[in-house]
């Protein structure tokens, strides 16, 4: 498998003693008010933070839930990795990144460290190097607070040979329910084994992790979508109800598929504002962020809104104009213009 070296060597790090960085958190308990502390953070993961005040004190733990802010120092790679990735050069990010991993101790910063490379690898459609490095802090954090950056494939389009060689295998006996919704996830828009991933998806929204279960009952929209001319408008509705009760970093991928489903009823306004969910709010997966935009342009030249599609499509080009939607929006947004644009007037000689 060829995620295994990346793990193996993600996780080597991963388990180092944390240096002795000072931190300060700020609690707040339901109701009360914030409580700042100064001390060290020994780890934070999506379960706890285990605190220390002195080296010679106990270390205390509190429930993420309770955990307002979170300070640190970050070495100068991290730093510098860190605005970087904020100004969109994602190369030389990624080479900052890799140098903050050889200076990093401190497991729970390495994670930090490794969600900005997968967000770094969705940049850029990678989604084979997203994957191994996501997987890479699961295995160090199950519960992980990071798992906003799952690369899971939401869009009906083709999955490359070398992914889907892959998935094949992570969908097969022996591997964990989180490999099997990835995989499960890639293989949907493959025409053959459709029903051995519905199979699969199908016993994962029974699982008992909460994330893994609603994030394959979504997956398994994709495949309703497929098989329907029309879904009915009281189901969609449905499935917007059904997300808006899940936490955020859920709902990215949900929003793309009701947007789907609304522009396959021709209702185009509401696709749009669907669509529209992912590149206002949802930015940690980019390429999925950019076909939606794209495909709210779409919806709203199809509503005969021209000026808000020749907008937006003009947003594709300019903050996603690297991606396989820029050209297309391009090409759009200058119909729209050309269309709009008065004829030139008549010399008398004509």
């Amino acid at each position: 498998m060829r995620i295994a070296l990346f793990i193996a060597a993600g996780l080597c790090g991963l388990v180092a003693p944390p240096v002795q960085a000072q931190d300060r958190i700020v609690l707040q308990h339901s109701g009360s008010s914030r409580i700042p502390m100064s001390g060290y953070i020994e780890d934070y993961n999506g379960r706890e933070i285990v605190f220390r005040i002195r080296a010679s004190e106990p270390a205390r733990r509190y429930p993420r839930t309770e955990i307002a802010e979170v300070t640190t120092e970050y070495t100068p790679h991290h730093e510098q990795a860190r605005k970087l990735y904020a100004a969109g050069k994602i190369a030389e990010s990624k080479r900052e990144l890799t140098a903050a991993l050889d200076d990093e101790d401190r497991p729970w910063v390495r994670r930090e460290i490794i969600a900005t490379q997968v967000k770094c690898a969705l940049w850029n459609g990678d989604h084979g190097t997203a994957i191994s490095r996501f997987l890479a802090i699961v295995e160090s954090d199950p519960e992980t607070f990071h798992f906003s950056v799952i690369p899971l494939c939401w869009a009906e389009e083709e999955t490359p040979v070398s992914l889907r060689f892959d998935a094949r295998e992570w969908i097969g006996p022996g591997t964990t329910p989180l490999l099997k919704l990835i995989g499960a996830s890639w293989l949907l828009s493959v025409s053959d084994g459709s029903n051995e991933v519905e199979m699969v998806l199908k016993r994962l929204a029974r699982e008992s992790d909460v994330r893994i279960q609603r994030l394959a009952q979504m997956q398994l929209w994709r495949l309703k979508l497929k098989k329907s001319g029309q879904l009915e408008a009281g189901e969609i509705t449905h499935w917007e109800r059904f997300v808006e009760e899940l936490p955020i970093e859920l709902r990215g991928g949900a929003h793309y598929i009701i947007g789907q489903a609304w522009q396959q009823r021709r209702e185009y306004d509401r696709a749009a504002r669907a669509y529209l969910w992912l590149p206002l709010v949802y930015d940690t997966d980019r390429w999925l962020s950019s076909h939606a935009c794209f495909e709210a342009a779409e919806s709203l030249s199809s509503a005969g809104d021209l000026t808000q599609a020749a907008n937006l499509y003009s947003e594709v080009l300019f903050r996603f104009g690297d991606t396989p939607w820029g050209v297309k929006a391009e090409t759009a947004w200058k119909a729209i213009l050309q269309k709009d644009s008065p004829a030139p007037a008549k010399s008398k000689s004509d």
